[in-house]
């Protein structure tokens, strides 16, 4: 006869965990972990997807706690795991935000900034422009689909209580860190290209005509080429974002593995 009983009781001792995990990939993660989307309305995602995980998962019985501390170090891997996973997307954004501060100070709009609400700072005008279009695409790519994906199956590599603090680990995740700059220079490099080309136009016509003020024209032809090139680069900016999200939920099953390895 089926225990219904012990099996709740064990189901409910899991739970808080698995809110935890989930809970460190709501603080970071991007779209789910973006201020602009209401406390409540995201407290009743975390727990609604943690309900699901826990009754769609097969999970392995819980390792057996033997004081008050050892609990909380099992909580505290919770939630450094959903920090993680997390944090892998959240550079895909960061990157956005990085390539428009690249972008304002060449085209010398390096003042003109917006509040951010899901980084509580200011962040240039371009890179909140950009920050909006990454948040569509991805969603356009089933990116929520990827997060809610990698968190489903770190359970499977990395259990409750399992994570493996290695150096290895850390050496990737230093390593995926370093890697938002050369999303940002990918996503600006065709805009500082074509700026770097006027530049050199501009340097050209004061060579040959040394009466014409090229600072003065210089500024507003910059700004013009820069915002033409921007339009035209958004097939660019979406392929960049698609192939940086599959690259990103690749690598978070290999950190993962790392992650869970005893």
């Amino acid at each position: 006869m089926f225990d219904f009983i012990n099996y709740g009781a064990d189901q409910l001792q899991m739970l808080p965990l698995l809110i935890l995990r989930t809970t460190g990939l709501f603080v970071v993660a991007p779209v789910f972990g973006d201020k602009a989307i209401p406390k409540l309305v995201r407290i009743g995602l975390l727990i609604l997807l943690s309900l699901i995980l826990l009754s769609s998962l097969s999970l392995p019985p819980l390792p057996q706690a033997e004081s008050s501390w050892q609990l909380a170090g099992m909580a505290l891997k919770e939630l450094l795991v959903g920090l993680v996973i997390g944090l892998l997307f959240r550079l895909l954004f960061m990157g956005v935000l990085t390539a428009g501060t690249m972008i304002g100070y060449q085209l010398g709009l390096a003042m003109v900034t917006v509040f951010d609400a899901s980084l509580s700072s200011q962040v240039s005008l371009i890179g909140r422009f950009w920050y909006m279009m990454a948040v569509v695409i991805f969603l356009s790519i089933n990116g929520h689909h990827m997060i809610i994906s990698a968190l489903a199956d770190s359970y499977a590599v990395v259990p409750i209580g399992g994570l493996n603090c290695s150096a290895a680990a850390g050496d990737m995740i230093i390593k995926y860190t370093a890697y938002l700059f050369v999303i940002a220079l990918k996503i600006a490099s065709p805009i500082m290209i074509c700026l770097f080309l006027t530049d050199v136009a501009l340097g050209t016509i004061a060579k040959m005509v040394p009466t014409m003020n090229v600072f003065f024209i210089g500024f507003p032809i910059k700004i013009a080429v820069g915002f033409v090139v921007l339009g035209m680069s958004l097939p660019i900016f979406a392929y960049i974002l698609e192939r940086t999200s599959s690259y990103l939920d690749h690598e978070l099953k290999l950190l993962l593995l790392v992650m869970g390895e005893a």
